[in-house]
């Protein structure tokens, strides 16, 4: 019996060394990002926990946990040293503009993330919270650039009131920190040239449509958009337009090679040239 006891104590012995062990790990890796992170500007900073928050949302659409390494091979790259500190704002960001915690497993030596919706979801409640900060516009904007594109650059209204509606941000009713959705996103938006708002010809009742504004396509690139895509699938940008790029991703992906093509096509003419015809 005394045996046991002493091994009990060995075993509680170890069990702390090994928590206490961690705790200091986690310190000087969080010592070493300050360090990191330091040599960065902070417009550089929320540049990349912006391109992190987007990975993050557009990857949870397949609901397979990420790993911390594919999000340092295809985010933060030159700033993965920083890591734990980038992983905390755009942490911040999620829960208190999206309502979404992002929540860890640790299996092994492998780290991944999953974006858990911290909200009760009912009829009556948001399936989003937003921040009463400017930056909750911000993210209202991305969302809808974000459905554009991925519909081949322009989207019926009648499918991005939907969408919206299914995030919590309903058109037909007055939003707590946004007032009236529609005249922020027919109005504002379309006035600060971030996006177009066009009515369709012939439409009886009319009909309208969304595109990028001048001002969209100034700040971000469809290029961007794109490689977040693919690294999704694994893939780099460049094959989207290769010969075998058919039998290497999912056909729903193959619609992307003419997006390709209108992303090479803008670059070559310049940043100052619209195209804004439909890519399907």
């Amino acid at each position: 019996m005394p045996k046991a006891k002493k091994k009990t104590q060995r075993s509680q012995r170890s069990s702390q060394a090994e928590s206490s062990d961690e705790e200091v790990e986690a310190t000087q890796s969080l010592t070493q990002a300050q360090r990191a992170v330091s040599n960065f500007s902070q417009a550089d900073i929320q540049k990349k926990v912006t391109e992190l928050v987007q990975y993050i949302l557009i990857a949870d659409q397949k609901k397979i946990p990420i790993k911390k390494k594919e999000i340092n091979r295809h985010v933060l790259k030159e700033m993965s040293k920083s890591f734990p500190i980038l992983i905390k704002k755009a942490e911040e960001q999620l829960q208190y503009v999206f309502g979404f915690k992002l929540q860890t497993e640790t299996t092994g030596k492998q780290t991944s993330y999953m974006l858990i919706n911290a909200i009760d979801l009912n009829e009556d409640e948001p399936h989003l919270k937003w921040s009463p900060e400017e930056n909750a516009k911000t993210g209202l904007l991305m969302i809808i650039l974000s459905l554009i594109f991925m519909e081949g650059n322009v989207v019926p209204d009648t499918k991005l009131w939907h969408t919206l509606k299914r995030l919590g941000v309903d058109s037909e009713k007055n939003h707590e920190v946004f007032g009236d959705v529609k005249k922020l996103v027919t109005q504002e938006f379309v006035r600060q040239a971030y996006l177009e708002y066009i009515r369709q010809p012939n439409t009886d009742p009319p009909s309208f449509e969304f595109r990028w504004g001048s001002r969209a396509q100034a700040e971000t690139t469809k290029r961007n958009v794109l490689e977040f895509v693919c690294q999704i699938y694994g893939r780099e940008v460049d094959d989207v337009d290769s010969p075998e790029y058919g039998n290497c991703v999912p056909m729903e992906l193959t619609k992307w090679t003419s997006q390709y093509q209108d992303v090479v096509r803008s670059e070559m003419e310049g940043p100052n040239v619209s195209h804004n015809e439909d890519s399907s």
